[in-house]
C-alpha cells in the first residue's frame, strides 16, 4: 500500500526544510545546556532551538517551528503524535499529556494519544495513519514525531552507555555510540503513489527484525540508504548485514546521525523526510554527506554524487522495533508474508510490578494464530519503582523497563511474535480517528492490550 506526502516540516539541528536544502556547510555540536555532572562521558549536542527553554515548553517551541513550515493548519485534520519521551519532565506519567503539548496550536487543550516505542515511535505513527487512509476513514492526516533534548534524558542514555565523547564515523569498526539532538517532523499526508510502507517487526532470538521488513518492502536497489548507524561496533555489523541481503553492495549509505544528532523518537520520520527532499532534488543534501569513502564492509557511504530515484529507510529501535520504508516506486511491490510464531524468548528479571504481572500472563493469553497487528493502550507510561533508583540515577534497567514500547516488546517476546506491533499512550478508550475498525476492515485482525490507571496499580486487559 502506498500514500503521497503532500507537505513536509521540519525543525532541527540544522534548520527547518528551506535551510536544510540551502545549507553549503552543516551546523557542528556545541555544549550541553545544563552542566554536565561527574559522569558524563557526552557533554555536547545538536540543539534546535533556544537552550533556555525546557520540558513543555521546549516541547511546544520544536513543534511550533516544524508546524511553521507547513503554513495554515486546520483543527479538523486528524493529527498523529509520536514520541519517545514526550516532554521527559520529572512528572513522568504525565509526560505524554498532549492538553499542555500542543499548547498555542489548533489542537491545544485535545487529549491525543501519543505512539511511543523507543526510537521507532514516529514511524509507529506513520504506519497508523497510512492505516487510516487506505480504509479512507481519512483523506488527509499529519503525522507529528518530536523529541526534545533533556538532562533527565541525556543521563539515563548515559547510563545506558551508548553514547559517545564526540562525533564518530558511522558504520565503523571504531564507532562507540552516538550525540543525541533533538528534532520535530511534521508530514502531510494523502492517498498516492510516493511512500510504500512502512513495514513493522521485531527482533526475536530466530528472527532479524530488520531483515524482514526489508524482505517485506523488497527495496530492489534504492539509489540511497538512510539508515541509523548509531553504534557501538556489533549493531552497526547487524545493520549492514541486513542491507547486504536485500541491496546491492554498491548503493550508497548515510545517516541523519552524523549531522543532526541522535533524534529519538523523531528519528524515524526525519529519515524519511530527508529521503523526501533528496528524491525531488538532483544531489544529496550538505547535511546527509559523509566525508569517509565507505562502511566497514566496503558499502559506499554518501559523498554528494548519486543517481536520482527511490530512497530507502530503515529503523531499528532500542527496544528491538524495527521499520523500513521506501520513499518513491520501488521497481515492483511484494506482498507481506505471514506472520507465524517463532521462538518466544524468555523473559529475564524485571523491576515494575505491573510488567513482572504481564509477563506471567503473557503466555497464557497468546491467540492460537498470530495477529495482524498487536496494540498496546497504557493510561500513563509506567514509573520505576523506588528500588530501581540509586541517588539521583536510574538502573539501565529501569531506563528501558519506563519507555512505554518495552511493556509492548515484552508481550511480543513472550509470544514470539514478529509482526506490526504499535504502544499507544493516553486514554485507552479514544478510538484513534477509528484506528482499531480501519485495521479490521482491511482484514488485519487486531489483539489489543489495555494497561488501565496510574502508578502500580494498573489493571491489564487481555484482548480488549
Amino acid at each position: 500500500m502506498s500514500i503521497a506526502i503532500a507537505g513536509v516540516g521540519l525543525a532541527t539541528a540544522q534548520g527547518n526544510t528551506a535551510q536544510i536544502i540551502e545549507s553549503k556547510e552543516p551546523h557542528r555540536p556545541v555544549a550541553l545546556p545544563w552542566a554536565p555532572n561527574k559522569w558524563n562521558l557526552s557533554k555536547i549536542c545538536y540543539p534546535a532551538i533556544d537552550s533556555s527553554l525546557s520540558g513543555a515548553a521546549r516541547w511546544q517551541a520544536l513543534v511550533k517551528r516544524a508546524f511553521d513550515d507547513l503554513g495554515e493548519l486546520s483543527p479538523d485534520t486528524p493529527l498523529l503524535v509520536g514520541s519517545c519521551n514526550g516532554d521527559a519532565s520529572q512528572n513522568w506519567e504525565q509526560a505524554f499529556d498532549t492538553t499542555g503539548l500542543l499548547d498555542g496550536m489548533p489542537w491545544a487543550n485535545k487529549r491525543l494519544p501519543v505512539f511511543s516505542s523507543s526510537c521507532a515511535s514516529g514511524i509507529h505513527a506513520l504506519y497508523a495513519a497510512r492505516q487510516l487512509l487506505m480504509a479512507g476513514v481519512v483523506d488527509e492526516v499529519l503525522v507529528l514525531a518530536a523529541d526534545i533534548l533533556s538532562q533527565s534524558n541525556h543521563e539515563n542514555f548515559e547510563s545506558l552507555r551508548v553514547l559517545a565523547e564526540k562525533p564518530s564515523a558511522p558504520w565503523q569498526s571504531t564507532s562507540q555510540g552516538f550525540i543525541l539532538g533533538e528534532a520535530a517532523v511534521v508530514l502531510r499526508l494523502t492517498r498516492g503513489e510516493q511512500l510504500f510502507g512502512p513495514e513493522l517487526g521485531s527482533d526475536l532470538v530466530d528472527h532479524d527484525g530488520l531483515a524482514g521488513v526489508l524482505e517485506a518492502v523488497s527495496p530492489h536497489n534504492p539509489s540511497m540508504i538512510i539508515g541509523q548507524g548509531t553504534g557501538p561496533f556489533q549493531n552497526d555489523a547487524a545493520e549492514l548485514a541486513a542491507f547486504s541481503a536485500f541491496v546491492d553492495k554498491d548503493i550508497p549509505v548515510v545517516t541523519p546521525l552524523s549531522h543532526f544528532g541522535h533524534t529519538l523518537g523523531a528519528s524515524g520520520l526525519l529519515a524519511i523526510a530527508l529521503g523526501v527532499v533528496c528524491s525531488r532534488g538532483q544531489a544529496a543534501i550538505a547535511s546527509l554527506i559523509n566525508p569517509l569513502i565507505s562502511a566497514m564492509d566496503g558499502r559506499p557511504m554518501m559523498n554528494g554524487s548519486w543517481r536520482n530515484g527511490s530512497v530507502l529507510t530503515t529503523c531499528r529501535a532500542l527496544n528491538g522495533a524495527c521499520a523500513a520504508t521506501i520513499v518513491g516506486a520501488p521497481a515492483k511491490a511484494q506482498r507481506r508474508k505471514e506472520d507465524r510464531w517463532r521462538k518466544s524468548v524468555t523473559i529475564g528479571a524485571l523491576m515494575n510490578p505491573t510488567l513482572k504481572r504481564l509477563a506471567s500472563e503473557a503466555r497464557e493469553q497468546r491467540p492460537i494464530e498470530p495477529p495482524g497487528v498487536l496494540i498496546v493502550r497504557m493510561e500513563k507510561p509506567l514509573s520505576p519503582p523506588p528500588s530501581a533508583i540509586i541517588g539521583d540515577r536510574l538502573l539501565p534497567s529501569a531506563v528501558l523497563e519506563i519507555t512505554p514500547g518495552f511493556a509492548l516488546q515484552l508481550i511480543a517476546r513472550s509470544w514470539g511474535y514478529s509482526g506490526p506491533a504499535l504502544c499507544i499512550v493516553g486514554d485507552v478508550d479514544h478510538d484513534v480517528y477509528g484506528l482499531k475498525s480501519a485495521f479490521h476492515e482491511s482484514g488485519s485482525k487486531v489483539f489489543q492490550v489495555n494497561l488501565r490507571g496510574s502508578g502500580d496499580n494498573r489493571v491489564i486487559e487481555w484482548n480488549a
